[in-house]
């Protein structure tokens, strides 16, 4: 089956965030979708969508030309969003899982592509209540799309230990930094992509799968990155929606960023530093320390096994890649991954308020507070004072 990737002139970029939906009482979930997104259309507020679970929402952006455009996208809505929401007695926030929430009592959305996953995955998706941070990178073709996937799988780790928020699930402490990912690899066609040369590979590969049944669309493959063919880019999917949008945009410029640079040494010739598939086959335990440790995991960097943690592997790339950051025009946002470095991800400040407070529901609360004090301020909140 032939599959029309329309390439992107630029590494544009669209962003969507998913949010879920408080009782301000509680700090439970609420299956409350449905309300809040009827009122968002009557009150004009778009790209604003239902999700697997009735007690979550979708934000999206425009397609933007650079991070801070997509910002104010983002922002904007995001602000009458919450106004909407409050209207309705209710809060938004996020975290990459519900600290507390039994998805037992989790309810699917009604719309039929939802009643068709439930049908086939049963209770792995009616467990799948989590919440994430989707990232599109325009790319110019289909064979240069899967160049730059196989070569921004190194890079994974760092982007899921600096996003990294989803320690509690079910009212207990999972061990993980980023227990989402463990629930999202139960399914199959999940997790780390398989290795594709071309653009013509992955049509077979694509088809296979379309005329056996076993998918429907692209959708269906849950890849932590793959080719979006309608919008001509590289979707993102390993990161865990962060708290605040300061520090979510901080790693869409670091994923901006990452993606040009490596398109650029494909354009000059190949890649300065390429890792082989032997490299490659080692993917899965850096994604492992990733998910456990977070920014202290120690991640292998060559076939001897060589190790280095993750944060000093990031502050290494944050001075490698300023200039481009500069060019691109995202030179602050991409300099904030110091400071997330510095106080910590999501995961490290749910467990210090749940250390200091013994409280899972205070750990939501001080989660959304973050998260409404970052868009009424206009700056990345968890820098503290």
């Amino acid at each position: 089956m032939a599959l029309n990737f329309k390439g992107s002139t630029g590494p544009t970029i669209g962003v969507e965030i998913e949010l879920q939906i408080l009782n301000p009482s509680t700090f439970d979930l609420t299956p409350q979708a449905e309300r809040v997104i009827s009122l968002c259309k009557l009150q004009g507020l778009s790209r604003v969508k239902a999700e697997v679970h009735q007690s979550m929402i979708e934000v999206d952006s425009e397609i933007s030309v650079d991070v801070k455009e997509c910002r104010s996208f983002l922002e904007d809505r995001m602000i009458r969003l919450n106004e909407i929401a409050e209207s309705l007695e209710l809060k938004i926030g996020v975290t990459g899982t519900h600290p507390f929430q039994k998805w037992r009592d989790s309810l699917i959305s009604k719309g039929n592509r939802y009643l068709y996953l439930h049908e086939k995955f049963q209770w792995l998706i009616q467990r799948m209540n989590i919440y994430a941070l989707h990232v599109h990178i325009g790319v110019p073709t289909g064979d240069r799309a899967f160049a730059i996937s196989n070569a921004m799988v190194r890079y994974l780790p760092h982007l899921l230990a600096l996003s990294a928020n989803s320690p509690f699930w079910q009212g207990i402490d999972t061990g993980m930094q980023s227990s989402r990912v463990n629930i999202m690899e139960s399914f199959p066609f999940a997790g780390l992509p398989p290795i594709i040369n071309s653009w013509k590979e992955f049509e077979y590969y694509y088809d296979t799968l379309y005329k056996t049944g076993i998918i429907r669309s692209l959708k269906d493959l849950y890849w932590y990155i793959r080719p979006n063919v309608s919008f001509g880019t590289i979707e993102f999917r390993i990161c865990d929606a962060t708290s605040t949008l300061s520090e979510n945009m901080a790693i869409v410029a670091f994923i901006q960023t990452l993606t040009a640079s490596v398109n650029q040494q494909l354009d000059d010739g190949g890649l300065q530093d390429p890792w082989t598939q032997e490299h490659l086959w080692i993917a899965p335990e850096n994604q492992w320390i990733a998910a456990r440790d977070g920014l202290e995991g120690m991640i292998i960097t060559d076939l001897q096994g060589t190790r280095r943690k993750i944060s000093d592997e990031i502050s290494t790339l944050i001075e490698k890649l300023s200039p481009l950051a500069k060019t691109l025009n995202c030179y602050e946002e991409l300099q904030t991954l110091s400071t997330i470095i510095e106080k910590g991800n999501g995961s490290k400040r749910q467990r210090l308020a749940y250390q200091e407070t013994g409280s899972l529901q205070e750990v939501v609360n001080l989660a959304q507070q973050e998260y409404v004090r970052d868009l009424q301020k206009n700056i990345p909140v968890f820098q503290g004072s």
